[in-house]
């Protein structure tokens, strides 16, 4: 079972990176959550039962337990702004280049606005930025398809201004 969740895990990093990142504000707090999140799903994968797709079922273990998180982390600390490098990947040189620099600079910004949002916002944009279909956007919120669509639609625009109020200028 160990090598099959490994393999899984190995599968939906993006899931547990972007929630992680989503709901954390530096870079300890991300390895804790990342770490509580793996915890949380290596103790409920007996429990999943295939009655909605493996990465529909992650991403509700993994949400639930970043928001829970989040409620933890607000009745102990304020929140701390995210370090400009804290999440930052070098390539394989282990240099920065200016291009890879540039594209996480945009990339930090994009989270510093997507950390803005409310949580349940959060979780909807997070799911789009996926690819995920409205359908299983609503499985996994319990909202509905339709309520979906016009928030996503308002999420859009409200993170548009975000954007150009924090400098993006090419939006």
């Amino acid at each position: 079972m160990k090598s099959k969740f490994q393999h899984i895990i190995d599968q939906h990093h993006g899931i547990l990176y972007k929630i992680g990142r989503a709901y954390s504000h530096d870079k300890a707090d991300f390895e804790d959550l990342y770490q509580e999140m793996l915890i949380q799903l290596w103790q409920s994968f007996p429990r999943f039962q295939q009655q909605s797709k493996l990465s529909t079922y992650i991403y509700r273990v993994v949400l639930n337990t970043a928001l829970t998180h989040q409620r933890k982390q607000k009745q102990q600390l304020k929140a701390v702004p995210l370090e400009e490098q804290a999440f930052r990947i070098k390539d394989h040189n282990g240099d920065w280049p200016i291009e890879a620099y540039e594209k996480e600079k945009k990339i930090d910004l994009l989270y510093e606005c997507i950390n803005e949002l409310k949580k349940e916002d959060r979780a909807i944009i997070l799911l789009h930025l996926e690819g995920s279909s409205y359908e299983e956007m609503a499985e996994i919120t319990g909202l509905s398809s339709s309520n979906i669509g016009v928030r996503l639609l308002r999420l859009k625009k409200k993170l548009h201004k975000l954007l150009i109020k924090k400098g993006y200028e090419r939006v």
